[in-house]
């Protein structure tokens, strides 16, 4: 579940890279066009203060989620560490399962399966701790998922392990989210 750590000098080339290079063509082409060819210094200076702006910020979120889709970690990312344990009654902050999720895209094989799991668990605890049924069936769905993944496919006991987890503890709160009946 752990990416690679980028040493500062790799972050330093990927940035320059995806956010430098980007930046500094926008900024002569968006100067130089105005300037040469239509010759209005106005437009020019304008037009070279606003698009680099915003070719910085487009290519700065490339970068994020560049660096995300490839589970690197950077110099600068704090190691944010949660526990997992649905009886804790203790929530998991929505920010964090929902970047969870957006890695899930990324992801495929057995790793696809793991993170369906402790998605399904994230939501869970916050089923419990907030005592909301939608979370619950959310938690639910991500089991549906993760077992179709498994079907027909030879996976670690880890992962294994994982998706039984999860589904004992589904089965230990459907009475308390007004589910009687196994399903």
């Amino acid at each position: 579940m752990e990416g690679d750590r980028l040493s500062f000098f790799k972050w330093l080339g990927l940035a320059l890279l995806f956010i430098g290079l980007p930046t500094v063509i926008a900024v002569v082409l968006s100067f130089s066009i105005p300037y040469y060819i239509l010759h209005n210094l106005t437009l020019a200076n304008t037009l070279s203060t606003i698009i680099p702006i915003l070719v910085s910020i487009v290519s700065a979120t490339y970068f994020k989620r560049y660096l995300q889709s490839r589970g690197l970690i950077t110099p600068f990312m704090k190691r944010v560490s949660i526990t997992i344990l649905p009886d804790s009654g203790q929530p998991i902050d929505e920010k964090y399962i929902k970047s969870f999720e957006a890695r899930l895209k990324f992801t495929k094989g057995e790793e696809y399966i793991k993170q369906l799991a402790m998605l399904g668990m994230m939501y869970l605890q916050n089923a419990v701790a907030y005592n909301n049924k939608d979370l619950y069936l959310r938690a639910k769905e991500y089991l549906a998922r993760a077992e179709e993944a498994m079907k027909g496919k030879s996976v670690s006991f880890e992962t294994k392990m994982l998706v039984d987890n999860l589904k004992s503890k589904i089965e230990t709160y459907r009475y308390r989210f007004g589910e009687g009946k196994k399903t």
